[in-house]
């Protein structure tokens, strides 16, 4: 495969006595899509010739140009040893959607992973994201801290009917926190209503909920707009806001 080459040296001369104080250098290589291959940044602070710090990533892609891995590493003091790392893999469907995602951190470049993220999602046959499950190792363990997911439906039009996040702060399989969203549509697609609510402690009960309602005419222009606020979920109107538009012939 044919690659490309960019190099960029910067030189500093904080004083202008002539003399070069510092100097920065970056070289990065690209396919032939364009797609950045790897990147070495290195910082000779006081311009002895001897490098101070140092910063590389390499990445990889499949032939669509989607980004398969990515590591990144950093030695700190120009000595050699890779001081932190960090890494991520992708994998996606033929259609190009994100199906996983791994993120792993190695803080002092012992070799051991010192946090890790993943993420996996679903996908209808239209390419609308389904469901978003994401887990949190926050100390490299293999046991996961925290879990986040997400489920959405949808209509034939591709419209998002609902959606459900959940929040579980300490892995514990018990919900913490829930947000859900509810949206109806006429046959245009334009947006009729929608309902959102908040259950900030995960006990069920509904602790915030917002509301919009909107009427359209015939050629799809917004007609009338409501928007309702609960701001404890008491059921009780806490705030309300109305718009009221007409149109021309024209539109």
């Amino acid at each position: 495969m044919k690659t490309s080459t960019q190099i960029v040296t910067s030189n500093t001369d904080n004083n202008g006595d002539g003399i070069i104080d510092s100097r920065y250098s970056y070289t990065n290589t690209y396919d032939q899509r364009g797609n950045q291959l790897t990147s070495v940044s290195e910082s000779d602070d006081n311009a002895d010739g001897i490098i101070d710090s140092r910063y590389s990533n390499t990445t990889t892609y499949d032939q669509r140009g989607n980004q398969l891995t990515s590591i990144s590493e950093s030695d700190d003091n120009g000595d050699g040893n890779i001081d932190s790392r960090y890494s991520n893999t992708n994998t996606y469907d033929q259609r190009g959607n994100l199906l996983t995602n791994v993120s792993e951190t190695d803080n002092d470049g012992d070799g051991n992973i010192d946090s890790r993220y993943s993420n996996t999602n679903t996908y209808d046959q239209r390419g609308n994201q389904l469901t978003d499950v994401s887990e949190y190792d926050d100390n490299g363990d293999g046991t996961v801290d925290s879990r986040y997911s997400s489920t959405n439906t949808y209509d034939q039009r591709g419209n998002q009917l609902t959606s459900v996040s959940e929040s579980d702060d300490n892995a514990d399989g018990t919900v913490d926190s829930r947000y859900s969203s509810t949206n109806t549509y006429d046959q245009r697609g334009n947006q009729l209503t929608g309902i959102f609510e908040s259950d900030d402690d995960g006990d069920g009960n509904i602790d915030s909920r917002y509301s919009y309602t909107d009427t359209y005419d015939q050629r799809g222009n917004q007609l009338t707009g409501i928007s309702e606020s609960d701001n404890d979920g008491d059921g009780t109107i806490d705030s309300r806001s109305s718009t009221t538009n007409t149109y021309d012939q024209r539109g």
